[in-house]
């Protein structure tokens, strides 16, 4: 083998060994008897606002386990917020399952998945931290030169005017009210005053 080429194999191999293991080593695996689930963010680390989702990697006594869009649900929990997830299988990566979704807050999701694979019950629930997959981090950490407010932050604060912009305008017409009921009633008065 040329040296040229046994350099390029060698790379590869590397990139290979590296890309394989920041996929694990950015997920969660699981084994349930012969069954191994690896679960975690689509393109680790995840920002707020950022698209991402679920990544699942199914195997089956070493082999890649196909066709479980039909057979898993999963959903995705966050806090007291819950949302159904649509498994779709992953091109050209056999056992592997994707839901893409934007996460809107900063923080630990879970990934709760039930149905069953290869006539096995399963009911298990992968939740992220620091011994498991990421956790949805705040966009601020990585912003310079300025940090912008945060997404929740700025519908805060733009809910928050709408409801002041709300409660001014129904103090204005209360106000309004108040003007012409006053206005009316001292008309009455004089025109009783002339009687």
């Amino acid at each position: 083998m040329r040296p040229s080429l046994r350099l390029a194999a060698v790379c590869a191999a590397i990139l290979s060994i590296t890309l394989g293991t920041g996929i694990v080593s950015a997920h969660e695996v699981r084994e349930i008897d012969d069954i191994t689930m690896v679960v975690g963010f689509l393109d680790e680390p995840v920002f707020v606002g950022q698209k991402s989702g679920l990544d699942l990697r199914v195997t089956h006594a070493d082999e890649p386990v196909e066709g479980l869009e039909e057979t898993l649900e999963a959903e995705v929990i966050f806090g007291d917020d819950t949302r159904a997830l649509e498994l779709s299988p992953a091109f050209g990566e056999p056992g592997a399952y994707r839901s893409v979704f934007i996460p809107t807050a900063a923080g630990p999701y879970t990934f709760h998945i039930t149905g069953e694979i290869d006539g096995e019950p399963i009911d298990e629930s992968f939740t992220a931290g620091p011994d498991t997959f990421g956790e949805i981090r705040d966009t601020g950490e990585n912003q310079f030169p300025v940090v912008l407010p945060a997404a929740g932050d700025i519908a805060r604060d733009a809910e928050a005017g709408a409801n002041a912009a709300t409660t001014s305008t129904i103090a204005l017409g209360l106000g309004a009210a108040g003007l012409v009921a006053g206005l009316l009633a001292l008309g009455l008065t004089l025109a009783r005053r002339r009687s």
